[in-house]
């Protein structure tokens, strides 16, 4: 369970949340997205095993929210509930007209002496980040559990969170671990929210979505990033 202020800046978000009211929900296996008129937000499914009657409930519950209202979901103890509420956030925040620098926040420059610590395993990191200590909820062949992130974050100089720990409220006590790291948040489901420097932020790396039409489609049918990259575009957001 997480508790209900846990959704770091979430009184930023509240303040400035367009109230009009949404355009789609959609729920899919893996992603789930809010479509406004300002712009499209994507956030993980965390329950991947949903069934089709508890998907038709939540967007007869929701499907007629303005994006504040929908918003507030955040502080429901059911994760999907909360998962919907953060994708509200991000149509708010990840506008059509942003201006972003195209890249996926994994380029980072080789410095000697780096220690880089990214928590979240990530599509081919192997190959982009070769040294790169990584956490994991679910570890993996030479990941280690989030248990041992007091162990290896501080001390870090370019520490990379994926944006998932934003949802379900592990971030702030993440960032209560940095010492001097340059810390980015990335992945589809990231706000693109210049408030979240104050918490000691200094990148945004996420999904701009373009063509939110197709992609509702293709996300009902259970499509992954790989499937509807083409849709938009990855940015990044220097702070």
């Amino acid at each position: 369970m997480v508790s209900n202020n846990s959704i770091l800046g979430l009184n930023s978000f509240l303040t400035c949340i367009d109230d009009s009211r949404i355009k789609r929900l959609t729920i899919g296996p893996y992603w789930i997205v809010v479509e406004a008129e300002c712009g499209t937000g994507l956030v993980a499914n965390p329950q991947t095993k949903i069934s089709t009657d508890s998907v038709r409930q939540y967007q007869r519950r929701f499907g007629g929210s303005s994006l504040y209202q929908l918003a507030l979901r955040v502080k429901s103890e059911e994760l999907i509930e909360r998962a919907i509420g953060c994708a509200a956030i991000n149509a708010n925040t990840n506008h059509y007209g942003l201006k972003l620098t195209q890249d996926n926040g994994l380029s980072l420059p080789d410095k000697k002496g780096e220690k880089i610590v990214v928590v979240g395993r990530f599509p081919n990191l192997e190959q982009k980040l070769p040294t790169a200590i990584v956490l994991e909820r679910n570890p993996g062949p030479g990941d280690l559990p989030e248990h041992e992130a007091p162990n290896v974050i501080p001390g870090c100089t370019q520490l990379i969170i994926t944006a998932s720990t934003w949802v379900n409220g592990s971030l702030p006590g993440l960032l209560k671990l940095v010492d001097k790291a340059h810390v980015s948040l990335i992945g589809p489901g990231t706000p693109f929210a210049p408030a979240l420097k104050q918490y000691g932020i200094h990148k945004l790396a996420g999904f701009l979505v373009q063509k939110p039409d197709e992609l509702s489609r293709l996300i009902e049918n259970g499509a992954g990033v790989r499937q509807f990259k083409h849709l938009g575009v990855f940015g990044v957001l220097e702070l």
